[in-house]
């Protein structure tokens, strides 16, 4: 079965089955975890003192690791999961509120015909009846959505460009966060550059907090086609039963679009670099993360699953070099947090090296 991407999916759940993180070589298989709330499916503690609530997640390759991040906690998901593709970005920027709203996973599955096997299996095994893909059929084909409708209802969200792709995506968001129009909601949107994931995929999970969604500008320059259209209610599509639009830039290529051709912005977070502005971010989010994804800066991948994952989890993103842990990050982590929360290193030693997991176990004090 295939369906429009207008067409909204409804959320129940599957039941969650249990697989073990990757963990750092310094960390021990010695007990659970100890989150009540949400607990990490994985018999693994740290063996540093105080610091049981690090961990890392790892595959051995993109794939892999959105596979096991979507196994990595208790978390009961709904029908739906997301696929992407795995091997670019820009489909995937405005995901995180998308994957919050469905109680979806984001998979990766690399461009073409078929899906790659372990993600199907994987979706099975989770119990989900339902997939919606992002992008075009240029790079996860028609052929390979075919392959996927005896197993799967499928939907797709796409446009012309990732401009319209996001807006599309918002667009979903909105009618889902208002209740398909039954409750007024002021829509939090977050504005980021489409021509990079950073800024974009920190977004994600920020909106995620905030009713929010992401919009993307084309650098310094408003996308007058789709967002400006969208953030200056003149889009024919955009649902009347929404209370109000506030506008946060994300980054400064974002907001010096928005400078550039709007006037009531709301909020700017516009840092030295993508470090510090996804801290900005991170530093102001509406309820306290239960969860703290740390991904690399460097290379988008694991950041498409992590954004998607900490977005259902009440959590944030932070960014960090892969070498040592981000100046920035560091010092938002040992100013804001005072206990409790989980934090998860995604990706392998080559993304964020283990000199990274050290230095996060020496900043940790609960």
């Amino acid at each position: 079965m295939r369906k429009t991407f207008r067409r909204g999916l409804t959320a129940t759940f599957a039941s969650a089955a249990v697989l073990a993180l990757v963990v750092p070589s310094a960390i021990a298989d010695t007990g659970p975890m100890r989150d009540d709330n949400d607990p990490m499916n994985a018999s693994v503690q740290s063996n540093y003192s105080n610091t049981a609530h690090l961990f890392r997640v790892a595959g051995p390759d993109r794939v892999d690791t959105a596979i096991k991040l979507m196994n990595a906690s208790s978390k009961r998901w709904g029908k739906t999961f997301i696929l992407a593709r795995s091997d670019d970005f820009p489909d995937a920027l405005a995901g995180g509120p998308l994957a919050d709203v469905y109680n979806a996973p984001i998979l990766l599955t690399a461009p073409g015909d078929t899906v790659d096997p372990r993600v199907v299996a994987a979706a099975q095994a989770k119990g989900f009846t339902k997939v919606i893909i992002l992008g075009g059929t240029g790079v996860i084909t028609e052929v390979a959505e075919v392959k996927l409708q005896p197993l799967f209802e499928t939907t797709r969200m796409r446009g012309v460009d990732r401009y319209e792709t996001a807006k599309n995506i918002a667009l979903e968001v909105v009618k889902k966060v208002t209740n398909e129009g039954v409750n007024k909601r002021t829509v939090n949107v977050y504005l980021a550059t489409g021509m990079n994931f950073p800024d974009g995929l920190a977004a994600g999970a920020a909106a995620a907090d905030n009713d929010g969604v992401v919009l993307l500008t084309e650098d310094y320059k408003m996308n007058m086609e789709f967002t400006y259209k969208f953030l200056k209610r003149q889009y024919d599509t955009l649902p009347q039963y929404t209370n109000g639009i506030e506008i946060h830039t994300v980054g400064g290529q974002a907001e010096g679009a928005a400078r550039s051709s709007i006037e009531d912005i709301r909020d700017t977070n516009t840092g030295k670099d993508r470090y510090e502005t996804a801290a900005m971010l991170f530093g102001k989010y509406k309820h306290t993360p239960k969860k703290v994804a740390i991904v690399s800066g460097e290379g988008f991948a694991d950041a498409v699953s992590a954004g998607g994952w900490v977005s259902n989890h009440d959590g944030a993103l932070l960014l960090t070099d892969n070498a040592s842990l981000n100046s920035y990050t560091q010092a938002a982590l040992g100013s804001y947090y005072a206990g409790h929360a989980d934090i998860v290193v995604v990706g392998g030693t080559a993304s964020v090296s283990m000199n990274v997991s050290n230095q996060l176990a020496a900043l940790m004090t609960w």
